[in-house]
């Protein structure tokens, strides 16, 4: 049984979240759905609700009003001199320091441990009805001793492998069988026995103990462990004795040797954060404080932290550090149960305050999202820091599940109201749901080990005694069970990340974790982030083989090819688009955001946007004097962030560069070039132009047609097929066919050249009006032309053109005119300088 403690002590349980990992991520690679900035939809959608909003700031009588204004409440500041401060694009993310050259100081100071009994009887019987089966509901008079019963179930917990043993070894079990689903119990009043040593109590003690234990129903364990007190003690030391522990606790696995809950305990600091909505400024909390007889000092006060002094911290805003005289009567004050001092471990507050930042260094505004709950209160601690962010419009939280209406009372009890609650898990909805059209930014919180927080206790009292995560946090070794939780909780971490990174209106995420593990923190995000990548570069291949496949079809069907000789997946098999029939690369299109992508000769050379590609940034440095003091501290949670290479910004110049592309301010100015050009061109040169091999992925610079000019070019109606279509639909209604009669049916572009040469002089008048400005390039700007100079055509086929008049229709040919056939006898008057 000791060589067993032994090899378990040695044995990392986080050993095998690689190879669980490797198989999840093998299944998330099936996943090939993404949408990216540059999608031409999803940039139509954003011009469209910019443009309604546009509208109403046009409607508004406020002159001074923007786009960006127009969804936004004025925000009172809790501390206006520490917004000053708050860090800006301008300022590097990391090493510029302040110029004052001030170092920030720690607020914790050093812990030790008491020697002896640790645990009192109330705090016993709380446990003792906590851990009944079905609880026994216990009212806490306050959070204090809420803490110390959990933090007696965490130990108890943490030791659970070797009390086994030594009740195995006592075969306990065997001889109380009546015991056997009263195990927890059994194993707390063991530990409770182990923490005094195996000794009885004080007679002053024996009453209440008497009454405690009889209100709990645990007189009877008690009484049952008392008689095998000898032999249970032998066979622990026998333990400690053979693998040579000086310790109990070196028994236990690597991660659960630490003592950070007995610690966590006995630390006379009391950290928090004061609760903005009730407490409206920063010179109010240090009145409250200071009448309940504390010495408020600032973030930049170099002073150490001593009793009765608290003081405002340097990283995160709106929390304070004190060291009450009596932590029990503390928890007792107005400052807490009023709610104006939320009490919470440091470590829970770090992500929310680099999240707040966020929104003013990239200078964006929107909607920001957490994807879980993790902690109610660490998620209430980001609403109070949105309190004073302007940039913040709506603040929306998913993925609390069964709680919801715990967590809505809890928000609704210290008064925030600044946050909107969901059951939904943030992975159900499907990438084309509008809920999250207005978010830019994600704070990614998945569930995870929680293997690196100081103070778990913490943690489950808000989460209002979870002792299903206790166990969790507590496990000695991975089971059956236990792979499968953890496979669930590496999927759910994959899939937040990826659903974060995949909608096109997500700027950046902040991924937050509070574990040890690489395979949660590192490993996590650089998969995640290079398969984005690759699913962004492969639909940008995929859009240009789709583009050359529309030009192989229509060279085919303009050199009279038969589409389905060229390709078994022929267009008109296929559901045809229902204007464009040209399939644009995302970032290359006319009305695409993102500069144009360069012309390439293989698919190989194909890159991806800017704005479509993501990338790991530095997580920038919030501390007030930006001496890295953060990275210096165990933080206990593990931060990244996540942004795009080019960052989208839904404004007005948004908004005006996609009425430009759109042709809304006129023409661009591709379209004046080419229609600028010549149309008329020489029968030898068209006829000794070659077909250019490969016009690339970027046709702009191409002097002949696109593939979608001359897409639209065959597919514009001819009034063969105009007519043709007619008699359909007369064919319907009088239910017969009618045939088409080409005798009485001709081509009204066929008699242009004729009816202008034969007509009336005003029209002829007209008609060398237009052919002037087509076919004379050498009319410059200052040529001008005079409708009333006389004129006469000079044309060698005129003979021939009225004999093909008196032929038949099917021998007839459209007339060439050639500049060389005209000659005019008129003098261009210039514009007088």
């Amino acid at each position: 049984m000791s060589n067993q403690l032994f090899f378990l002590s040695l044995a990392d349980i986080f050993s095998v979240y690689p190879a669980i990992f490797k198989e999840q991520s093998k299944k998330l690679k099936k996943t090939k759905q993404i949408y990216l900035p540059s999608d031409e939809e999803w940039q139509d959608k954003m011009y469209y609700m910019l443009l309604e909003i546009q509208r109403h700031v046009n409607d508004s009588s406020d002159e001074s009003l923007s786009l960006q204004d127009i969804n936004k409440k004025e925000k009172p500041l809790f501390d206006p001199l520490r917004i000053t401060k708050i860090l800006t694009p301008g300022i590097s993310p990391n090493g510029r320091r302040s110029r004052t050259l001030k170092y920030c100081h720690s607020t914790t100071v050093k812990v030790k441990l008491k020697t002896g009994a640790r645990w009192t009887l109330p705090t016993i019987a709380s446990a003792a009805k906590l851990l009944r089966k079905p609880p026994i509901m216990v009212d806490f008079k306050n959070e204090h001793e809420m803490r110390l019963a959990y933090s007696l179930i965490y130990d108890v917990f943490r030791y659970k492998i070797v009390m086994s043993n030594a009740l195995s070894d006592v075969c306990f079990f065997e001889q109380h069988k009546e015991y056997i689903n009263d195990e927890q119990r059994i194993w707390l009043m063991l530990f409770e026995l182990y923490d005094r040593q195996f000794k009885g109590r004080n007679s002053e003690e024996k009453g209440l103990q008497a009454s405690l234990y009889k209100e709990a129903e645990v007189t009877e364990l008690a009484d049952v462990l008392w008689q095998h007190r000898i032999r249970l003690a032998a066979s622990i030391s026998r333990m400690r004795i053979r693998v040579g522990a000086l310790r109990l606790s070196q028994l236990l696995p690597i991660h659960l040797q630490n003592e950070k809950v007995a610690i966590a305990a006995a630390n006379p600091v009391v950290t928090g954060w004061i609760n903005p909505f009730l407490v409206r400024n920063k010179e109010e909390a240090d009145k409250i404080l200071t009448e309940m007889g504390f010495t408020v000092h600032g973030p930049d006060d170099e002073q150490p932290l001593l009793e009765q002094h608290c003081k405002w911290d340097n990283i995160c805003p709106l929390v304070i550090s004190c060291i009450p005289k009596d932590r029990s009567e503390f928890t007792k004050s107005k400052l807490m149960t009023k709610h104006y001092f939320i009490m919470q471990d440091k470590n829970f507050t770090f992500g929310p305050a680099i999240m707040s930042k966020l929104m003013d260094y990239f200078e964006l505004d929107g909607d920001i999202l957490q994807t879980h709950i993790g902690s109610p209160r660490s998620t209430a601690y980001l609403a109070a820091l949105f309190y004073s962010i302007n940039r913040v419009n709506n603040f929306y939280v998913y993925g609390a599940g069964a709680n919801l209406k715990d967590y809505r009372r809890y928000m609704e009890m210290i008064g925030v109201n600044n946050i909107r609650l969901f059951g939904d898990a943030f992975t159900s909805f499907p990438m084309e749901s509008n809920r999250f059209r207005t978010v830019v930014g994600i704070f990614a919180t998945p569930p995870n080990s929680f293997s690196a927080i100081s103070d778990p206790i913490d943690l489950i009292c808000s989460r209002g005694g979870d002792l299903s995560m206790l166990e969790v946090l507590t496990e000695s070794e991975v089971s059956d069970e236990g792979r499968q939780r953890v496979a669930m909780i590496l999927e759910e971490q994959l899939l937040t990340l990826t659903m974060s990174m995949s909608r096109p209106q997500v700027q950046f995420v902040l991924y937050q974790t509070h574990s040890i593990v690489g395979t949660e923190n590192e490993d996590m995000v650089k998969h995640v982030l290079e398969l984005i990548n690759k699913l962004a570069l492969e639909k940008h291949r995929n859009a240009y083989k789709e583009l050359k496949r529309l030009e192989a079809i229509a060279e085919a069907e303009a050199a009279n090819i038969p589409a389905a000789a060229m390709s078994k997946d022929s267009p008109r098999k296929k559901d045809k688009p229902s204007n464009q029939p040209e399939v644009p690369a995302p970032g290359s299109g006319p009305g695409s955001t993102a500069p144009p992508l360069p012309r390439v000769d293989s698919i190989d050379l194909i890159v991806t946007p800017d704005i479509d590609e993501f990338v790991q940034d530095i997580v920038p440095d919030i501390c007030i004097n930006q001496d890295d003091c953060i990275k210096q501290q165990a933080t206990g949670s593990y931060l990244s962030l996540v942004r795009r290479k080019t960052l989208t910004h839904l404004n007005e110049k948004y908004l005006i560069r996609r009425a430009e592309q759109r042709g809304l301010f006129g023409k661009p100015e591709k379209d004046t070039k080419e229609k600028a050009k010549p149309k008329a061109v020489k029968l030898q040169e068209q006829q000794a132009e070659t077909t250019p091999q490969d016009m690339g992925y970027d046709q702009r610079n191409s002097g002949r047609s696109s593939a979608q000019q001359i897409l639209q070019r065959l597919q514009r109606s001819t009034s063969a097929s105009a007519i043709r279509s007619h008699l359909t639909k007369v064919s319907s209604i009088y239910r017969r066919p009618i045939a088409f009669n080409f005798i009485r049916r001709e081509c009204k572009r066929f008699y242009v050249l004729p009816v202008y040469m034969h007509s009336t002089k005003q029209s002829i008048r007209l008609w060398w009006q237009y052919a002037y400005k087509c076919v004379t390039p050498a009319a410059s700007a200052d040529a001008v032309w005079n409708p009333n100079l006389k004129f006469r055509l000079h044309c060698s086929r005129q003979l021939r053109i009225r004999k093909l008049r008196r032929g038949p229709w099917s021998r007839r040919q459209p007339l060439r005119l050639h500049i060389n056939d005209i000659k005019l006898l008129c003098q261009v008057r210039q514009r007088s300088k």
